[in-house]
């Protein structure tokens, strides 16, 4: 049996992907989050779950929740990287601890998540790795300098360990969404001002795309994918 790991599970895109994979044939699902009580409440799912509360900065843990995965002879199919924080507030308002924070968790935790996966699925000869990053990892603006530089670095990580992957049989895939109606997104007034005004994603809407991502066939790589709302300018 092939295990999928998700991060940041317990909400928001992480939690859309769960429930649409839940049902997915010969497929152990890891849980990662570090909020213990939601995880507890997606326990209760009926998914064949395995559920591990840590901070996704923690590169020890992370590499914890990966060999506990693979034991026993367990494949890694995929990790779906979804974990992440918002960062709101002017280059010169916000305290220098919540940029680093941001960085920790949306940067080094993709980072730690992604390193620790390949030498599984360099052995296996294949696995998929799934990036969630964001439109504000391509297209800059005014509002969260932190979080536009967490997904740009994490736009361009992935792009590199993408190539660095050519031949193993391991894919990489980056999914770069617009306004996503989630709990991250309505925390903050500004952003959740914004997305009233249009009808925006909802979580399931990437979930679907991550789906089709793990269905294509093994010679073919759904590399880059960027979705918006249709009205979304940005």
């Amino acid at each position: 049996m092939g295990s999928i790991i998700v991060t940041g599970a317990a909400s928001g895109i992480g939690l859309a992907v769960c429930n649409r994979l839940r049902n997915r044939p010969d497929t152990r699902l890891v849980l990662v989050d570090q909020n213990t009580n939601h995880l507890a409440q997606i326990s209760g799912l009926n998914l064949s779950e395995a559920s591990h509360a840590i901070d996704a900065s923690d590169p020890d843990a992370i590499q914890g929740v990966i060999d506990t995965s693979i034991s026993g002879g367990n494949q890694l199919d995929a990790i779906v990287i979804c974990a992440g924080i918002s960062c709101p507030g002017s280059a010169t308002e916000l305290e220098v601890s919540r940029w680093k924070k941001t960085i920790e968790i949306n940067t080094l935790g993709l980072m730690y998540a992604i390193r620790s996966a390949i030498p599984p699925m360099i052995k296996q000869g294949y696995g998929t790795i799934i990036a969630i990053a964001s439109i504000a990892g391509k297209v800059s603006y005014v509002g969260e300098p932190a979080y536009v530089a967490s997904k740009y670095a994490v736009v361009g990580f992935c792009e590199s360990v993408r190539k660095e992957l050519i031949g193993t049989g391991v894919r990489v895939s980056i999914i770069e969404p617009g306004f996503v109606d989630s709990p991250m997104t309505r925390n903050q007034p500004e952003m959740a001002k914004r997305m009233n005004k249009i009808k925006a994603l909802e979580t399931d809407d990437i979930a679907r795309v991550i789906e089709f991502i793990l269905d294509q066939p093994p010679h073919c790589s759904i590399s880059e994918v960027m979705i918006r709302p249709t009205e979304q300018e940005l």
